[in-house]
């Protein structure tokens, strides 16, 4: 599983804060926790109105201060991309592209340019997805374009987009179908999401964070955007790894229990 860690995102309130202070240090502490506990890519989002392309290219510099880490810039402006991307030590990673016209236009000549890896969210340009019908014909008209324009599939992650279980009792199945969909269809292609979108709304919102993230392994995602901080999630992970015959002979798994990484504490609800 490919651990894509969500912290330095300026939604969050204290981001926001040290990213308009230009607090360097705060925001290399947050890069090098999520480092520590497993993360794999570093999502990074500036989204400050008017500034977002001055703020990405300045997060990219900082956190890359700490060595050559794997990033994933999430940001649909063209500007803040085009600044961003050519300061990047490995290939990055886009977060997102649709089928929007305007935004696929304008984010796809980017990701051929700069043959970046990038996350195909299936996200409609008139409507919200409902079942895993309409998110495959998404899924199939956004990957065929973006394959029919050379991106490798090695490079696409799809992304079935996750809402609020609490909206509708479909959206929780229908992901997970999309998922197993997806992979049948297009081998070598990856899956990826943002996990706590699922709980927004409900109480104990961590328990069935950590739930539908091993329904999703057990479908075959393969990347997901989470707090690599969040022990018990982490655990989760490295235990389905081990379940699923990704981790041989549970190298991954004893190492993290030798570690102490393999938290057995009872879930908190909140």
């Amino acid at each position: 599983m490919l651990i894509i860690g969500e912290r330095i995102n300026s939604t969050r309130k204290f981001i926001r804060e040290a990213v308009l202070k230009r607090d360097a240090q705060f925001i290399k502490d947050e890069a090098a926790k999520q480092l520590q506990f497993g993360a794999q890519v570093l999502d990074l989002n500036a989204g400050v109105a008017g500034e977002e392309a001055e703020l990405l290219s300045w997060l990219v510099g900082v956190v890359q201060e700490l060595g050559d880490v794997p990033l994933c810039l999430d940001t649909a402006d063209p500007e803040a991309l085009q600044r961003a991307l050519p300061l990047c030590k490995q290939i990055p990673m886009i977060n997102s592209i649709t089928e929007e016209p305007d935004r696929f236009d304008r984010i796809f000549p980017i990701v051929k340019e700069y043959k970046t890896k990038v996350i195909a969210l299936c996200m409609p340009a008139c409507a919200t997805p409902t079942g895993v019908e309409d998110r495959m014909a998404t899924a199939n008209r956004l990957v065929g374009r973006l394959l029919d324009g050379g991106i490798p599939v090695d490079s696409i992650y799809v992304d079935p987009c996750v809402f609020p279980i609490g909206t509708g009792p479909e959206h929780g199945p229908a992901v997970l179908d999309a998922i197993s969909h997806i992979l049948s269809q297009y081998p070598g292609i990856h899956t990826s999401c943002g996990v706590s979108n699922v709980s927004y709304g409900l109480p104990g919102r961590r328990l069935l964070n950590e739930v539908f993230l091993v329904m999703l392994m057990s479908r075959g995602m393969d990347a997901a955007i989470v707090d690599p901080c969040d022990k018990l999630m982490m655990a989760r992970i490295t235990a389905v790894d081990a379940l699923s015959g990704r981790d041989p002979y549970c190298q991954s798994y004893i190492q993290a229990y030798r570690e102490g990484r393999l938290s057995t504490e009872p879930i908190p609800v909140r």
